[in-house]
C-alpha cells in the first residue's frame, strides 16, 4: 500500500521580512490584486511544527498557539492595508484566543 504524504511550509510571523512578503506578494498582489478575489479560506494556520527554527529565537513549542493568532492578524492586516475590508471575506478553522479579533469567519472543520 503506498503511502500518501504532504510537505507544505509554514510562514515565520516571528520573521518581519517574512510576514512583510507574506501581506504584501501573496495575499495583496497574487490573491487581491492579480486574482481579484473577495474571499479565501485561509487554513493551515495550526501547522507549525514543534521542531521549527524562528528567527526570532523563540521555541516553536513556546510559539505554537500564538502562531494562529499571527496568521489571523496578518490576513487582517492585509486586508486592512489594502483598503478591502468592506469588500473582501477571508475564513479560518485554527484559531487562538485572540484571533477573533482579526478574522472575518470560522469554519468548523471537517
Amino acid at each position: 500500500m503506498k503511502s500518501i504524504s504532504i510537505e507544505f511550509v509554514s510562514i515565520d510571523f516571528t520573521n518581519v521580512d517574512a510576514r512583510k512578503w507574506y501581506k504584501d506578494t501573496i495575499i495583496k498582489k497574487n490573491v487581491l490584486q492579480e486574482a481579484r478575489a473577495s474571499g479565501w479560506m485561509a487554513d493551515f494556520g495550526e501547522y507549525l511544527a514543534f521542531d521549527a527554527y524562528l528567527q526570532s529565537g523563540i521555541g516553536a513549542a513556546s510559539y505554537h498557539n500564538k502562531y494562529p493568532e499571527d496568521w489571523a492578524r496578518t490576513n487582517y492586516e492585509a486586508v486592512h492595508e489594502a483598503e478591502k475590508e468592506k469588500e473582501t471575506i477571508y475564513f479560518m478553522r485554527s484559531s487562538s484566543i485572540k484571533s477573533p479579533a482579526f478574522t472575518s469567519l470560522y469554519w468548523v472543520g471537517d
